[in-house]
């Protein structure tokens, strides 16, 4: 026998497939009587966009930082638009046009917001009382462009349609980026079954786990995972903070915490969302703003009239390491820049400033996790490709250099064309050759 909370829950799904069958094209405005809100975009029936929740800043952070690595979210601001838009959307149209991400990246992005939301729909509906009931006012009119959605018992949301309404008024992305209802909404109601059978049901994935027994927690758990624990949770990262962070299965990651959480080593604590991307009101034509001084619009232009063959850099300790990076940057038809003391390494770097840097992590005097931090401190290098070539590969690992502002790793021994595919993947996000977006504050 289904449940009132199955029962409400698949009441939703049905109008919403029912919207994409009918090739609806507006905004459909969802409230639950626990008076939170959320908003989908359709075009002729497929879904354009979805905003709503608690952590729109952090959701979109997340899905720009896991699927699109060559977009540095920090050093964007936005130009002002209309009231009523929805930056995230507005921020990925710019994107996708200015070829700063790719069709392929987008859909993720998309798909990975929706199915978010979905997600905190589906949990809110199984967190209502069953006495708490919306009801349509009935003194409310209904404009010509409002289809209203009556909802009877014992459903406990509203559903309100408005016609023509966009995420967006400087465009809308193409029709084939957009997703099908049906597929999107079964795929997050298998994930939320699979919540639920887990005793989840009440644990939300936009709360911060907090350490709360130290001692306690070392005592019943490994060196290993003690020492994962305590680097991850900040209680400044939600679970899917630490989730996109690890590019790890969030159902998985909560699943391994839950027991810690029943124990009451450690505790789930609400945080407020990331500040969003600034908005500069400018009399240009929306856009990505660039907020730079004359002398960074100098140093830019300066650079752009360099080569047009990419700096790669290397900052090893090791010679045969620079070596075989040299003989393999320069066979791919670029410049290459070898590195081997550390101390030297940032100097260095400002001088010639390179497009791109491979970074060894375990270096006398200076490693390269210091190292990797000491770059990302320097503004001319905030958005450069810092690649960590290491044999240490485990999660710690990953997690420290992220942390640090790393942007991928590459394992050794030196394989040439792992090396070659890394540097045609991430060195044309350079910002002083083929970067269009000039980089502005940090929001």
């Amino acid at each position: 026998m289904k449940t009132r909370v199955e029962s409400t829950s698949n009441s939703l799904s049905a109008k919403l497939v029912r919207y994409g069958q009918e090739k609806f094209t507006g905004r459909l405005d969802l409230k639950v009587s626990t008076a939170q809100q959320w908003s989908f975009y359709l075009s002729y029936g497929r879904l354009v966009w979805a905003s709503g929740s608690v952590h729109p800043t952090r959701r979109w952070r997340r899905q720009i930082i896991y699927h699109c690595p060559e977009v540095n979210p920090n050093r964007i601001a936005l130009k002002k638009i209309e009231p009523g838009s929805c930056w995230d959307y507005h921020l990925m149209v710019l994107l996708a046009r200015k070829r700063m991400i790719n069709p392929q990246q987008t859909v993720v992005v998309i798909q990975g917001t929706v199915a978010e939301i979905l997600f905190d729909i589906f949990q809110s509906l199984t967190l209502v009382s069953p006495e708490q009931t919306l009801i349509q006012p009935s003194n409310g009119s209904v404009s010509s462009n409002t289809i209203e959605t009556l909802v009877k018992k014992p459903d406990n949301f509203l559903l309100n349609a408005q016609l023509g309404v966009r995420p967006s008024m400087q465009g809308i992305l193409p029709q084939t980026w957009m997703l099908e209802v049906e597929p999107i909404i079964n795929q997050v109601q298998q994930v939320w079954q699979q919540w639920s059978e887990m005793g989840l049901e009440d644990v939300s994935p936009d709360l911060a786990p907090v350490l709360l027994q130290k001692s306690a927690l070392q005592q019943q758990t490994s060196v290993a995972t003690y020492k994962n624990l305590v680097t991850l949770i900040n209680g400044k990262r939600t679970l899917r903070d630490i989730a996109a962070l690890l590019k790890r299965d969030l159902l998985l990651l909560t699943r391994s915490l839950h027991p810690y959480i029943k124990k009451q080593l450690i505790e789930l604590v609400e945080v407020p969302d990331l500040i969003a991307p600034n908005f500069v009101d400018l009399p240009a034509k929306a856009g990505i703003s660039t907020q730079k001084s004359q002398t960074q619009k100098a140093q830019t232009q300066k650079a752009q009239k360099k080569s047009d063959q990419a700096l790669i850099a290397c900052i090893d300790d090791h010679p045969q390491t620079c070596k075989i990076m040299k003989d393999v940057i320069q066979s791919a038809g670029y410049r290459f820049l070898g590195i081997q003391d550390s101390i030297k390494a940032l100097p260095l770097l400002l001088k010639h400033k390179p497009d791109l840097i491979f970074l060894d992590l375990v270096m006398p005097i200076v490693n390269g996790y210091e190292m990797c931090a000491q770059i990302r401190r320097v503004s001319m290098f905030a958005n450069t490709p810092v690649i960590i070539l290491t044999a240490k590969d485990g999660i710690v690992d990953r997690v420290r250099a992220r942390i640090v502002g790393a942007t991928d790793f590459l394992s050794k021994p030196i394989n040439n064309q792992k090396v070659v595919a890394t540097v045609r993947k991430y060195h044309t996000t350079s910002p002083s050759k083929t970067d269009p977006v000039e980089k502005g504050k940090s929001p």
